[in-house]
């Protein structure tokens, strides 16, 4: 947990594990059309123009990701008589 700073308040940010939006949590990518998409090619080695499926750039595989989120509750309020 981290806390930032934030237009005059602090904020507590968590940290969540979440599925990958670009591989749906499979792992691979299969952005375009049931092959991997440029980026995640290009990560893997491989040409712009070879085809194929290689695991997802965006989440290295596992089909997760670390995404952080706001609390709703700020911690203090800063002092604005300084």
């Amino acid at each position: 947990m981290t806390l930032q700073y934030t237009l005059g308040r602090v904020v507590k940010m968590a940290k969540k594990l979440v599925e990958c939006e670009h591989c749906g949590g499979q792992g691979m990518c299969r952005a375009a059309g049931g092959r991997s998409c440029r980026i995640c090619l290009t990560a893997a080695g491989r040409g712009k123009k070879q085809w194929g499926i290689v695991r997802c750039s965006y989440c290295g595989g596992t089909g997760k990701v670390w995404v952080e989120e706001e609390d709703e509750q700020g911690l203090a309020e800063p002092d604005e008589t300084k």
